[in-house]
């Protein structure tokens, strides 16, 4: 009986680190970052890296063309520049709603644009 309980509060007590530390994968964060700028044409996109989201430094993560994840230092300019860069690419890319409502009406693909 007395194994019985043992096991229980092992298993407690094991579900308790699990959860406080479940939650912040260390493979998720940069542990460092380094100055080397990075060509802005490999970048496709990028997120942001706080500390307040668990991670021990803040940080820039640009994902490149081939899916690697490049940690840089947040306030850097040329991070900075990067973003900016990378954010103008998202706007040019993405329809604007009243763009498509401003094609010209008539068939297309055997339906009518009303």
């Amino acid at each position: 009986m007395q194994c019985l309980h043992l096991l229980c509060l092992s298993l407690l007590l094991l579900g308790r680190i699990l959860d406080v530390h479940g939650g912040n994968n260390v493979l998720d964060c940069c542990l460092r970052t380094r100055e080397t700028p990075i060509p802005a044409r490999i970048v496709q996109d990028y997120r942001l890296q706080l500390v307040q989201d668990g991670c021990n430094i803040p940080a820039a993560v640009f994902i490149t063309t081939k899916d690697k994840r490049l940690c840089a230092p947040l306030h850097s300019p040329w991070v900075i520049r990067l973003q900016e860069k990378v954010d103008a690419r998202r706007v040019r890319t993405t329809p604007i709603l009243s763009q498509m409502w401003d094609q010209p009406r008539g068939w297309v693909g055997g339906f009518i644009l009303c």
